[in-house]
Protein backbone atom coordinates (compact mmCIF):
# COMPACT_ATOMS: atom_id res chain seq x y z
CA UNK A 1 0.00 0.00 0.00
CA UNK A 2 1.36 3.37 -0.94
CA UNK A 3 0.35 6.61 0.67
CA UNK A 4 -0.51 9.96 -0.83
CA UNK A 5 3.02 11.16 0.00
CA UNK A 6 4.39 8.65 -2.48
CA UNK A 7 1.94 9.88 -5.13
CA UNK A 8 3.08 13.44 -4.47
CA UNK A 9 6.73 12.33 -4.85
CA UNK A 10 5.97 10.53 -8.13
CA UNK A 11 4.12 13.58 -9.43
CA UNK A 12 6.96 15.83 -8.23
CA UNK A 13 9.53 13.74 -10.12
CA UNK A 14 7.36 13.84 -13.23
CA UNK A 15 7.09 17.61 -12.86
CA UNK A 16 10.85 18.01 -12.45
CA UNK A 17 11.54 15.85 -15.49
CA UNK A 18 8.82 17.61 -17.44
CA UNK A 19 10.22 21.06 -16.68
CA UNK A 20 13.64 19.99 -17.99
CA UNK A 21 11.96 19.14 -21.31
CA UNK A 22 9.75 22.29 -21.39
CA UNK A 23 6.79 20.02 -20.71
CA UNK A 24 3.83 21.06 -18.55
CA UNK A 25 4.41 20.85 -14.80
CA UNK A 26 2.33 18.44 -12.75
CA UNK A 27 0.89 19.90 -9.58
CA UNK A 28 -1.09 18.07 -6.92
CA UNK A 29 -4.50 19.60 -6.34
CA UNK A 30 -7.60 18.70 -4.37
CA UNK A 31 -9.25 18.12 -7.76
CA UNK A 32 -7.79 14.67 -8.48
CA UNK A 33 -9.03 14.37 -12.10
CA UNK A 34 -7.09 17.58 -12.91
CA UNK A 35 -3.97 16.05 -11.31
CA UNK A 36 -4.32 12.85 -13.35
CA UNK A 37 -4.90 14.90 -16.52
CA UNK A 38 -1.73 16.93 -15.91
CA UNK A 39 0.22 13.73 -15.16
CA UNK A 40 -0.93 12.23 -18.48
CA UNK A 41 0.02 15.44 -20.34
CA UNK A 42 3.49 15.46 -18.75
CA UNK A 43 4.05 11.76 -19.56
CA UNK A 44 2.92 12.33 -23.16
CA UNK A 45 5.25 15.32 -23.47
CA UNK A 46 8.21 13.38 -22.08
CA UNK A 47 7.38 10.46 -24.34
CA UNK A 48 7.35 12.77 -27.38
CA UNK A 49 10.67 14.34 -26.28
CA UNK A 50 12.41 10.97 -25.86
CA UNK A 51 15.22 10.81 -28.47
CA UNK A 52 14.77 7.08 -29.08
CA UNK A 53 11.03 7.40 -29.67
CA UNK A 54 9.99 6.82 -33.28
CA UNK A 55 9.12 10.12 -34.94
CA UNK A 56 6.70 8.56 -37.45
CA UNK A 57 4.31 7.07 -34.88
CA UNK A 58 3.83 9.38 -31.88
CA UNK A 59 0.30 8.08 -31.21
CA UNK A 60 1.79 4.73 -30.16
CA UNK A 61 3.67 6.43 -27.34
CA UNK A 62 0.81 8.56 -26.06
CA UNK A 63 -1.12 7.64 -22.95
CA UNK A 64 -4.74 7.89 -21.92
CA UNK A 65 -6.47 7.88 -18.55
CA UNK A 66 -9.77 6.34 -17.49
CA UNK A 67 -11.62 6.90 -14.22
CA UNK A 68 -14.42 5.03 -12.48
CA UNK A 69 -16.09 5.16 -9.07
CA UNK A 70 -16.13 2.07 -6.87
CA UNK A 71 -19.05 1.05 -4.70
CA UNK A 72 -18.95 -2.69 -4.10
CA UNK A 73 -17.13 -4.83 -6.69
CA UNK A 74 -16.07 -3.34 -10.04
CA UNK A 75 -14.52 -5.12 -13.03
CA UNK A 76 -13.20 -3.01 -15.90
CA UNK A 77 -12.78 -3.71 -19.59
CA UNK A 78 -9.36 -4.70 -20.92
CA UNK A 79 -6.77 -1.92 -21.39
CA UNK A 80 -4.32 -2.49 -24.27
CA UNK A 81 -1.12 -1.36 -22.53
CA UNK A 82 -1.88 -0.73 -18.89
CA UNK A 83 0.84 1.33 -17.19
CA UNK A 84 -0.64 1.80 -13.71
CA UNK A 85 -3.84 2.13 -11.72
CA UNK A 86 -4.33 4.59 -8.87
CA UNK A 87 -6.90 3.95 -6.14
CA UNK A 88 -8.05 6.89 -4.00
CA UNK A 89 -10.27 6.63 -0.92
CA UNK A 90 -11.54 9.34 1.46
CA UNK A 91 -10.25 8.77 4.95
CA UNK A 92 -10.85 11.14 7.83
CA UNK A 93 -10.89 14.38 5.87
CA UNK A 94 -8.04 13.38 3.53
CA UNK A 95 -7.29 10.95 0.75
CA UNK A 96 -5.45 7.66 0.95
CA UNK A 97 -3.93 6.44 -2.28
CA UNK A 98 -2.48 3.19 -3.62
CA UNK A 99 -0.71 2.67 -6.93
CA UNK A 100 -0.52 -0.69 -8.70
CA UNK A 101 1.53 -1.57 -11.77
CA UNK A 102 1.89 -4.73 -13.88
CA UNK A 103 4.89 -5.62 -11.66
CA UNK A 104 3.10 -4.86 -8.35
CA UNK A 105 -0.46 -5.95 -9.16
CA UNK A 106 -2.44 -5.59 -5.89
CA UNK A 107 -3.00 -2.99 -3.17
CA UNK A 108 -5.43 -2.29 -0.32
CA UNK A 109 -6.40 0.99 1.34
CA UNK A 110 -8.25 1.43 4.64
CA UNK A 111 -11.05 3.97 4.72
CA UNK A 112 -13.31 5.63 7.26
CA UNK A 113 -15.54 3.61 9.61
CA UNK A 114 -13.57 0.38 9.16
CA UNK A 115 -14.07 0.24 5.41
CA UNK A 116 -11.42 -0.73 2.91
CA UNK A 117 -10.87 -0.77 -0.83
CA UNK A 118 -8.66 -2.90 -3.03
CA UNK A 119 -7.42 -2.72 -6.60
CA UNK A 120 -5.79 -5.40 -8.74
CA UNK A 121 -4.42 -5.54 -12.29
CA UNK A 122 -5.31 -8.94 -13.78
CA UNK A 123 -3.28 -10.96 -16.28
CA UNK A 124 -5.91 -10.22 -18.97
CA UNK A 125 -5.21 -6.44 -18.56
CA UNK A 126 -8.48 -5.74 -16.76
CA UNK A 127 -8.72 -4.03 -13.39
CA UNK A 128 -10.68 -5.44 -10.44
CA UNK A 129 -11.56 -3.17 -7.56
CA UNK A 130 -13.77 -3.56 -4.53
CA UNK A 131 -14.81 -1.25 -1.71
CA UNK A 132 -16.40 -2.42 1.54
CA UNK A 133 -18.40 0.16 3.52
CA UNK A 134 -16.61 3.10 1.85
CA UNK A 135 -16.42 4.22 -1.77
CA UNK A 136 -13.38 5.06 -3.83
CA UNK A 137 -12.15 6.04 -7.27
CA UNK A 138 -9.79 4.23 -9.63
CA UNK A 139 -7.74 5.98 -12.32
CA UNK A 140 -6.15 3.81 -15.01
CA UNK A 141 -3.23 5.08 -17.10
CA UNK A 142 -2.73 3.09 -20.32
CA UNK A 143 -1.19 3.27 -23.79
Amino acid sequence: MMRIGFLAAVLGLAAAAASAQNCPKVTYTANTPATIKSLVEAVNCLSDAEPSAPKAAPAKDSMSADMFKIVGPQHSHSYPGIVLAILTVNSGGGLKTAIVTPENREANVTAEAGGNCSVKINADKTVDSHCYIAGGTVYVLYR
